[in-house]
């Protein structure tokens, strides 16, 4: 075998063992998951509510279906990073009897409102202060349910 042969042949060498381990990662990264979520700091006291609760799957998928098993009373909002305009989005909890009553128009695009997370972004879930610390499953592919 020349040296050209082997370099080439440790490049795809290298490039395969690149690929094994982000595929893995990956793969780990974006199954269906749960995040252990609340209002309430470790002394006790109400806030501590900012929870960095993972990444969206491939596919985009929307805030409604992102947030659907969260409880209704309990979570206020998420938010994205836009990385190609460098600004946070955001998706409020309008639901009746959410934490902080926010009116539907917050959620227009042209405020800055989510319309479909992306997919590979990470998402930052805001939860009531004093909301009991809880297991939630975050839907973060269309099709997939809260059980």
């Amino acid at each position: 075998m020349s040296w050209m042969q082997k370099k080439a042949l440790a490049v795809v060498a290298i490039g395969a063992g690149v690929a094994t381990i982000l595929g893995a990662g990956l793969g780990i990264a974006l199954a269906k998951h749960t995040s252990t979520v609340g209002g309430v700091c470790a002394n006790g006291s109400p806030g501590c509510n900012i929870h960095y609760v993972g990444t969206i799957k491939p596919q985009p998928v929307s805030p409604a279906t992102f947030t659907r098993c969260l409880p209704v009373g309990d979570w206020i909002g998420i938010y994205i990073w836009d990385g190609p305009n460098q600004k946070w989005l955001h998706y409020f909890n309008t639901n009746p009897g959410n934490p902080g009553n926010y009116p539907s128009y917050l959620n227009n695009t042209s405020v800055g409102g989510i319309s479909t997370i992306p997919g590979f972004s990470g998402v930052v879930l805001v939860m009531r202060p004093g909301a009991p610390t809880q297991q939630v499953t975050l839907l973060d592919a269309s099709g997939e349910t809260c059980n």
